[in-house]
């Protein structure tokens, strides 16, 4: 019975230019438009990295190439010129980030 699935679908991906273009079709098809950030989150967003220990990993809510994402990693910098933040594995600049999360900062309340 698995061969039969298999052989049903192989005329589908019979060029591999197709196969490609297949997949950026389903990729492209599920992208979403940037959420909008209000004050209240900007103003969140804003204390939480003036206030930042550099050694405690926090929560990333960003948006990238039409999908958004969520990460868990320490900032490395900030470069407030380029508004840019600088994280262990990558950088990301500051309007791609759509929300953040301070592990420390619910557990300092409770």
């Amino acid at each position: 019975m698995k061969e039969r699935g298999m052989k049903k679908w192989l005329p589908f991906s019979s060029l591999v230019e197709q196969g490609k273009i297949l997949e950026r079709m389903i990729y492209d098809k599920y992208k979403i438009d940037k959420p909008l950030v209000f004050n209240e989150h900007t103003r969140k967003i804003d204390k939480i990295l003036k206030e930042y220990d550099y050694k405690t990993p926090l929560n990333i809510l960003i948006y990238y190439d039409g999908y958004l994402y969520r990460l868990k990693d320490k900032i490395v910098s900030i470069d407030i010129n380029k508004k840019i933040v600088y994280f262990t594995s990558f950088y990301l600049p500051l309007k791609n980030i759509i929300d953040i999360d301070n592990e420390d900062l619910f557990n300092s309340i409770c």
